[in-house]
């Protein structure tokens, strides 16, 4: 009887990895592989994509800032006096008569 006692009692003082065989313990390893893989792939794309999102943006902001001078550079360069001021440089000057209506009559 002592001997199923002492047995039983060696079972219960084995350590939890003692148990596991060594194939299960390299099939556990070969699920959890792939899932650390995709772990670092997915950190390290997500790192790369939110620098690139910073870049774009910080673009995006200069563009915008381009645009809005350039439009308004067009606005100034683009009004009536400015245009006869470039234009009495080539000898044309502005007509001070206002443009007639053609009515073409129908048959």
């Amino acid at each position: 009887m002592e001997n199923k006692e002492n047995n039983s009692t060696e079972t219960e003082t084995k350590s939890f990895f003692e148990d596991w065989s060594t194939w299960r313990i390299v099939r556990i390893i070969l699920i959890a592989f792939p899932f650390l893989i995709f772990y670092i792939y997915n950190s390290l794309h997500t790192a790369k994509s939110v620098k690139t999102k910073k870049t774009l943006h910080k673009e995006l902001k200069e563009l915008h800032s381009e645009r809005i001078s350039l439009e308004s550079e067009i606005t100034r360069a683009s009004k009536q006096t400015k245009i006869a001021e470039k234009l009495k440089e080539s000898g044309l000057k502005e007509s001070t008569t206002p443009p007639i209506k053609i009515i073409r009559e129908s048959k």
